[in-house]
């Protein structure tokens, strides 16, 4: 082999190695990534569950706790009154033939009664544990259920990989701890290493479940999500008003006095003051991001779903057989089911239209009637100047014999504007439309169909792919163009809240009876619909990572603090000062950063969310660049939405992250040894 070709092949086979070697790589890092959100989770999660423990044993007033829950169970009760939400009651209120039309503040009766019977249940649950479990044994319970409930779920996937690394993870944690405190020969375990090695022998239980199983077992993993789920009910309806409740009569004691004193050192310890504001600013910052791209890309979603629950129909109903010949008749029995506002018959085509200049496009030509699809669609909202009255002129189109001028002797055809741009037609011109099949014989088979149509107005909505590619015509042009007889498709169903469109399909299915069904407007366009909520939470993760570096910046602050004042730790407790009060110092610090973050980060993305318009405004003036053309995304400011309940969520990590972030600080803290440190002073 020549020089020349060894060198390509060298070079080849190089780069092949550096790609596969990328790829494994790439798949490492993934991996790797995935492992440390998922063990940041479980650490954060873990340890602000033991700080809410460490405030719920404060609690000392019944007053206290009843505001607590009071405030609790009407916050959490709020989540409940969405239209989603409403609907849902509606629809059970029908099954169980109440008579009742829910509201939202009937569904937020409903959702808070419920809501205040079960807190209370959880608390006394709850208060009972605190009172008869020390709280080594009630962490160690706690992980084990944790543990067990996330164990059986992946264990039931059949998903023996996925069981095994994260106990081995643990093993290797827990030998970890061990050795450590052999070296530094203290005889007993600590309560880390208990956790871990509880935390060890849970997985590695749950490590042979897929062992056992020749297939997955739905069962399982269902019994490990009810686990879960009990555990974080018991969280968040019992312990966290507990821990609430707590958290309010600590105020006035010499911890709280001594914690908000620590927060804001003197004029010679400055930097740790410095360091308090970045990491409020820091859990700020992230909540503010969050709140904000969040309502934007509700916003997004709201304007896509309105535009096309605007071209379509709230839902259709079709039969399986086929054609409907007796269309009038169900219109006429659909119309009388309650919440209907409208009903409306179409005919679907395809076929390719050809221009003036002989452009041929593809299309889809649905037959109309131009009286009844205003009830059901946005169609006639949609014309463009110029073009109003189009529907009255295409129901009156094709009837002409040509001696009257007014009226056409050619159907009429309503087309979009970017259809219209690329055939080059305007109103009054005429177009011929192409179907494949249904022409006369040749003796290649049978050959194309040709009808001409008149164009009797042009449409525009927001979505290209409409303007693009659907056109509109009367039903008796569409049956002639499929060479049918009088029957239609299915029927277009408008109803008084699209979000009601699921219960009252049922109505109509259940009234017209076999064989027919109804198709969502949820049901069009899944994938699209799926897009949106997957770049929801790929964004919301991203964004999470800067409440994370924020709460590491709190684990931080803490530390420097503890280092600053072991000399008055070493004091209070020569002076008295028990470990749990020292802990409980701390974790009031790390609690009122994140407090603090969270509710300035909220203020702050409530107000910039509502006024992106001005922002966008300020920004265009100052560069003199149109940031959202109005040609290409069909809007020119920034939609938004705020969601309550996405804010309750942001609201919860970010606190979750700072009471997470205050367990290893005060823990350190409560643990000093007064003579060591006073010694070294």
């Amino acid at each position: 082999m020549s020089p020349e070709v060894a060198q390509p092949t060298l070079l080849a086979s190089l780069w092949e190695a550096a790609q596969a070697a990328g790829g494994s790589f790439a798949l490492s890092f993934i991996v790797a990534l995935a492992l440390g959100i998922v063990a940041n989770t479980a650490l954060f999660l873990g340890s602000s569950v033991v700080v809410l423990e460490r405030f719920a044993r404060a609690t000392r007033s019944l007053t206290s706790l009843v505001l607590a829950t009071f405030f609790w169970v009407a916050g959490l009760a709020a989540l409940g009154t969405g239209v989603e939400s409403v609907q849902a009651l509606a629809d059970l209120s029908a099954e169980l033939e109440l008579g009742w039309q829910p509201g939202p503040f009937g569904a937020w009766l409903v959702s808070a009664g419920s809501l205040l019977l079960l807190t209370v249940f959880c608390e006394l649950f709850m208060a009972l544990l605190l009172r008869l479990v020390p709280p080594l044994w009630l962490g160690l319970g706690a992980t084990a259920m944790l543990a067990g409930g996330a164990t059986l779920w992946i264990g039931g996937l059949d998903r023996l990989p996925y069981a095994v690394l994260p106990a081995a993870l643990s093993v290797g944690v827990a030998a970890f701890l061990r050795i450590r405190r052999v070296r530094r020969g203290e005889p007993r375990a600590g309560a880390d290493e208990r956790l871990s090695v509880v935390l060890a022998l849970t997985l590695c239980a749950g490590a042979v479940v897929p062992l056992l199983l020749p297939a997955p077992a739905p069962a399982i993993s269902g019994l490990g999500v009810a686990v879960t789920l009990v555990f974080l009910t018991l969280v968040v309806l019992g312990l966290l008003p507990l821990a609430t409740a707590g958290l309010i009569d600590v105020r006035g004691t010499a911890e709280w006095f001594v914690a908000t004193r620590y927060l804001f050192a003197k004029r010679r310890q400055t930097f740790v003051s410095i360091i308090t504001v970045i990491c409020i600013a820091g859990v700020a910052v992230g909540v503010w991001l969050i709140i904000t791209v969040l309502s934007v890309m509700n916003g997004f979603e709201r304007v896509w779903r309105e535009e096309i629950i605007g071209n379509r129909a709230h839902f259709t109903v079709q039969s399986p057989l086929g054609p409907i010949a007796d269309y009038e008749a169900l219109i006429e029995r659909i119309d009388e089911v309650e919440d209907v506002t409208g009903a409306s018959p179409f005919v679907d085509g395809e076929g390719m239209v050809r221009g003036a200049r002989g452009e041929i496009v593809g299309v889809r030509l649905r037959g109309i009637d131009p009286v009844r699809v205003g009830s059901v669609t946005d169609l006639a909202d949609d014309l463009l100047p110029g073009s109003e009255g189009a529907l009255e002129r295409l129901s009156h189109s094709g009837n002409g014999d040509g001696s009257d001028p007014g009226i056409q002797s050619d159907p009429g055809i309503l087309v979009g504007s970017q259809l219209a741009n690329l055939v080059g037609a305007s109103i009054g011109d005429e177009i011929v439309l192409i179907s494949p099949f249904g022409g006369p014989p040749t003796p290649l088979g049978p050959g194309p169909r040709l009808k001409r149509f008149q164009v009797a107005g042009i449409f525009q909505s927001s979505f290209f792919q409409y303007d693009e590619i659907y056109t509109y015509t009367t039903l008796a042009a569409a049956q002639d163009f499929r060479r049918v007889d009088d029957v239609v498709h299915g029927i277009e169903v408008r109803t008084t809240d699209y979000y009601r469109s699921q219960s009252v399909g049922r109505a109509v299915e259940s009234l017209l009876g076999f064989p027919y069904y109804t198709r969502d407007w949820k049901e069009f366009f899944p994938a699209f619909f799926q897009a949106l909520k997957t770049e929801r939470v790929m964004m919301f993760v991203l964004l999470a990572m800067i409440m994370v570096v924020a709460a590491f910046a709190i684990v931080v602050t803490l530390i420097m603090m503890i280092m600053e004042k072991t000399s008055d730790i070493a004091i209070l407790k020569t002076m008295g000062a028990t470990e749990a009060s020292i802990e409980r110092i701390f974790a009031i610090e790390g609690t009122l950063i994140g407090v603090v973050g969270t509710l300035v980060g909220v203020v702050a993305g409530i107000a910039v969310t509502t006024r992106l318009s001005w922002i966008q405004q300020q920004i265009e003036g100052l560069t003199g660049v149109d940031t959202l053309p109005q040609s290409v995304y069909q809007f020119s400011t920034l939609p938004y939405r705020i969601d309550v309940g996405q804010m309750a969520l942001v609201v919860a990590l970010s606190m979750v992250l700072a009471l997470g972030a205050t367990l290893l600080p005060s823990r350190q803290g409560a643990r000093l040894d007064p003579a060591e440190a006073l010694r070294a002073e």
